[in-house]
Parts: C-alpha cells; sequence; structure tokens
C-alpha cells in the first residue's frame, strides 16, 4: 500500500491510499481462500457451560444459560435496529449475517438447557459423579476430561 499526503485548503491534509500490486496479488489470495471460524469452540461461554454443567448444580446451569440468553437477545435487538437504520445494502447483509450467528448461539442456548435441565437434574449428577467430592457434595475444583 502506498499512501500520499495532499493538502487541503480549509481542512487538514487528507491522505490517500492506493494499493500495490503486491498488495492486490495478497488480496486476491486471501479473497480466494475460505474463512475459519476463528474463535473455535474454546469459547468462554462454552467453557462456562462446561464448568457450570460439572458442578452438578442445575441453578449454576439456569444461571449461566440465562445470563448468556439475556445477554444475546440485547445484541440480536441491536443488530436489528442498526440493520433497519442502514441505507447500504452491504452493511445491511453483513448485520443480517450476525444476527444469524446470535440466533444459532441462542439455538445452542435451548439446546443446552433442554438437554441439562430435562431430567430434573440427573443428567447433572452423573456429570458430577466422576468427581471425588460428588459422593458427599462438599465444594472444590471442577474437573473436566477432553
Amino acid at each position: 500500500m502506498v499512501a500520499e499526503r495532499q493538502a487541503q485548503a480549509v481542512k487538514p491534509d487528507r491522505v490517500v491510499y492506493e494499493i500495490t500490486q503486491a498488495g492486490r496479488a495478497e488480496l486476491d489470495r486471501w479473497l480466494g481462500e475460505p474463512s475459519p471460524r476463528s474463535g473455535g469452540f474454546r469459547d468462554d461461554f462454552f467453557l462456562k457451560v462446561t464448568a457450570a454443567a460439572r458442578s452438578g448444580q442445575p441453578a449454576t446451569v439456569r444461571t449461566v444459560l440465562g445470563n448468556q440468553r439475556g445477554h444475546l437477545m440485547r445484541e440480536l435487538c441491536n443488530l436489528d435496529g442498526l440493520r433497519r437504520r442502514t441505507e447500504d445494502p452491504v452493511v445491511g447483509l453483513l448485520l443480517t449475517a450476525a444476527s444469524r450467528h446470535v440466533e444459532a448461539d441462542l439455538a445452542f442456548v435451548d439446546d443446552a438447557e433442554a438437554v441439562l435441565l430435562a431430567d430434573g437434574g440427573a443428567l447433572l449428577d452423573t456429570l458430577q459423579a466422576g468427581r471425588p467430592e460428588a459422593a458427599d457434595r462438599r465444594p472444590g475444583p471442577i474437573r473436566a476430561t477432553g
């Protein structure tokens, strides 16, 4: 990329950027590649769900899932407002994509709730059973294998 400073009479100088041939080649290469998920599955929320489930406490699972659901609903509402106000079709498309990601995250929260809490906590007891302190329910470190 090459930058050129251009003087303006009333405003501060502006900088005009121009892509070089090497930059264009790199851009074309990058655009031709698929984009893998950057966050992966070591996401903070996934770790919280794992820890909450391994705690054996339905209330902890409900709190983690409820907090995330509230956060995602606010995010979805914000994205929807931005999408309705934009006049740029590309920005609208990107906001729609972001909304769909949030909707998928909400579906995961629903799935986690259905799987982890549907049986009144029996599954959570099973998940916690692998811990040495599960027999007497003493608080202690949460361990997960994987």
